[in-house]
């Protein structure tokens, strides 16, 4: 941490200097002194993805509701940016979990089991976020899109086994 706070002393505006001091705050257990860091870091970036979900992990690690809504604009600003980023959909899986929106936690959990190639858990995802999730609606038809390559994906993966 000495050595972070010396790079970013010497370039407060380095946004990877403020990134890297805000991820060891983080992972020494200080998530609340690891915000100021990585929101700059963030807005300097104008939202990196990687930067930006490890923002939003550092927002849900302060365990302070009072941060979900900045954590959960953050997090689906990030997966609009890359949406193959399967740590981003897991924190905003947690978000919707800790609001107990569980249509979405489960859509978000799909969107994760799908590009870590694990279809078969993706799948029961996809089925309990359409279930709860309003018929036709965005999310619903991306839950189902989910369900159909994961179904698609687990019939391949059964007949590569025979």
């Amino acid at each position: 941490l000495d050595a972070a706070d010396s790079l970013v002393a010497k370039d407060p505006n380095d946004p990877y200097f403020l990134e890297l001091q805000g991820q060891i705050m983080l992972e020494s257990g200080r998530p609340a002194d690891a915000l100021q860091s990585l929101r700059k870091a963030v807005d300097i970036t104008g939202n990196q993805p990687l930067i930006a979900g490890i923002f939003g992990h550092a927002l849900l690690a302060t365990e302070d509701k009072a941060n979900l809504d900045e954590a959960e604009r953050v997090l689906k600003a990030a997966v609009v940016k890359d949406n193959r980023n399967p740590f981003a959909w897991h924190q905003l899986g947690v978000v919707y979990d800790a609001r107990g929106d569980q249509p979405r936690a489960a859509l978000a959990s799909a969107e994760r089991y799908l590009m870590e190639g694990a279809p078969q858990l993706a799948l029961p995802n996809a089925a309990t976020a359409m279930a709860g999730l309003t018929e036709y609606s965005q999310d619903w038809i991306r839950a189902q899109d989910i369900k159909l390559v994961a179904e698609a994906q687990v019939a391949k993966l059964r007949d590569k086994r025979r």
